[in-house]
């Protein structure tokens, strides 16, 4: 009896991956919420139905992802919270999904995951218009950090301002805060490669960051 229920669970995931290869998403969710009947994880069905609706470019998958996570995250697991989050990200550049897979790594004490995520949700922000929402996000949670974290965010949202709003009025600003919390942590190394980033991506920016230095020694 044992041998038939597993035989029929494994056809189900067959005909659940076959349906979704053949562009057939009513039948898939169908499938699918007969298979998560004996799922006990109870993350795991939200999980797994945004994957199936992403498969098909319904943007109701975000919606399921933020379902899955949450509930990892009230277990405690933190892990496969951030999991969820990459996954998508590498499909879709939401800026809901990278800032709560930024608050996810600042939980975990990620610095690379932090970095770089916030990297990836300024440049969204920044291409959309949207400066005020990752400048928020930006205050509201560097004061969290320690000084070196925050001096490598606050130079990521340099290059992004460069890259994405270089006429910001507020850049030159972030660029002295940036040189204040390096030299207060004693990265001289740091402090070079900044600069040089200055040099290469605006010069003007560059100059007075010189003198900036300069007039504080």
């Amino acid at each position: 009896m044992r041998l038939v229920a597993s035989e029929l669970y494994n056809v189900a995931w067959f005909k659940l991956a076959d349906f979704v290869a053949r562009g057939e998403k009513e039948r898939a969710l169908s499938v699918h919420k007969l298979l998560m009947h004996s799922v006990t994880d109870e993350a795991i069905p939200y999980q797994l139905e945004g994957d199936i609706l992403l498969a098909f470019d319904d943007d109701a998958a975000l919606d399921r992802y933020h379902i899955a996570a949450n509930l990892y995250k009230k277990s405690g697991k933190m892990k496969q919270a951030a999991s969820v989050y990459e996954h998508v990200c590498m499909f879709k550049k939401d800026e809901k999904i990278l800032e709560a897979l930024f608050d996810v790594y600042l939980v975990l004490k990620d610095r690379v995951g932090i970095l770089d995520t916030f990297s990836k949700l300024a440049k969204v922000c920044l291409k959309q218009g949207s400066f005020s929402f990752v400048t928020n996000l930006f205050h509201r949670h560097v004061i969290e950090c320690d000084l070196y974290l925050q001096a490598l965010l606050c130079i990521r949202f340099i290059r992004s301002l460069l890259l994405y709003d270089q006429a910001n009025p507020q850049l030159l600003s972030y660029v002295y805060q940036a040189i204040d919390l390096l030299q207060k942590c004693q990265k001289e190394e740091e402090l070079l490669q900044f600069i040089s980033l200055l040099e290469e991506l605006d010069k003007e920016k560059y100059d007075k960051a010189q003198q900036y230095i300069e007039n504080n020694l």
